[in-house]
């Protein structure tokens, strides 16, 4: 009898850590935190992915807006949450490559604190310049700079130590031109300073600037990337071009708290990439804001995350910036 006792108490210990180890993720709502208000890229893209997951999880997946600080706040925020997998952080370079080489000191270590699950989309951005302006091609452009020797010639950007800065800095370094940078608040008001021949050039993304190119007000005489975009399919790229690459390309990625377990973190992904390539997905919410879809394996992400990190870092060198 006794035998039958621990018999039946083996049994039923052994049941119930299988059941633990079937449970299939998620079995709670999952939250996506995101760095910037309401309205923008980063948030539309985790709405529409967080419906789809809704989805396919069969459990709420949330969208909480933590915006502020250079996305420094949305990053402290996921880096202090339980390593679960229930909370995760749609972020871009600012948080994960750049912020290191910016700040001094940060509240959080993106290498340390964070888990890469997956890469979900990259935005290439254009090299435009005004209608008035005498340059047609880069090459062009970069003539003239190099002629303007008496009165440099100026590009934008949307703020210092930004994804809009850094790669005209490394540009200009690369061409050996004298450039004046012109920091603004944002795209919004770095457009219509541009169409007036205000700021001789800058780099935003393709769907940013379209209806202006095709109405005449500016001229886009380059695309960072690797292929033309179908948005704008008279516009060369940097290598067509003829003028060395800046990689003025910024980023849509996923990570989660350190910690959080790789099976979990796998199986984000996989689910991930599902969605993004998707063909209706993909048609309006990747195609018509001229992105790329990616979704990457946790590693391609690690791989990726290091590289970019020395590029940032080199890039702030060149541009002098600080954020603090």
């Amino acid at each position: 009898m006794h035998k039958l006792f621990k018999l039946i108490l083996a049994l039923g210990a052994a049941a119930a850590a299988h059941g633990a180890a079937a449970q299939v993720f998620p079995a709670k709502p999952v939250t996506i935190v995101v760095p910037y208000a309401a309205g923008g890229p980063v948030d539309n893209l985790a709405r529409a992915l967080s419906t789809r997951l809704n989805k396919e999880w069969g459990q709420p997946v949330l969208v909480l807006n933590k915006s502020g600080a250079n996305e420094i706040i949305g990053a402290e925020f996921v880096a202090k949450s339980p390593a679960d997998g229930y909370t995760l952080f749609a972020a871009t370079e600012a948080a994960l490559t750049m912020n290191p080489h910016l700040y001094r000191k940060l509240p959080y270590n993106p290498e340390k604190e964070f888990t890469p699950v997956s890469r979900l989309i990259s935005v290439p951005m254009v090299f435009f310049v005004p209608r008035s302006s005498k340059a047609n091609t880069l090459k062009d452009f970069v003539q003239l700079a190099r002629q303007a020797k008496d009165k440099p010639m100026s590009y934008g950007s949307s703020g210092a130590g930004g994804i809009v800065h850094l790669p005209l800095a490394m540009f200009a370094k690369q061409e050996g031109l004298e450039l004046v940078h012109v920091p603004y608040k944002g795209a919004a008001p770095l457009i219509p300073e541009v169409i007036s021949g205000q700021v001789d050039a800058a780099v935003l993304g393709v769907s940013v600037i379209e209806q202006h190119v095709r109405a005449g007000k500016l001229k886009a005489l380059a695309i960072s990337a690797d292929r033309r975009s179908v948005a704008l399919p008279d516009v060369p790229t940097f290598k067509e071009a003829g003028v060395q690459e800046i990689d003025a390309v910024f980023n849509i990625g996923l990570v989660a708290p350190a910690g959080t377990p790789a099976t979990v973190v796998e199986q984000i992904a996989r689910d991930v990439r599902r969605v993004l390539l998707a063909p209706d997905f993909r048609k309006t919410q990747i195609d018509a804001y001229s992105y790329v879809a990616v979704g990457s394996t946790p590693a391609e992400y690690r791989d990726f995350l290091r590289r970019d990190s020395q590029l940032q870092a080199e890039r702030v060198k060149t541009s002098g910036a600080t954020l603090d």
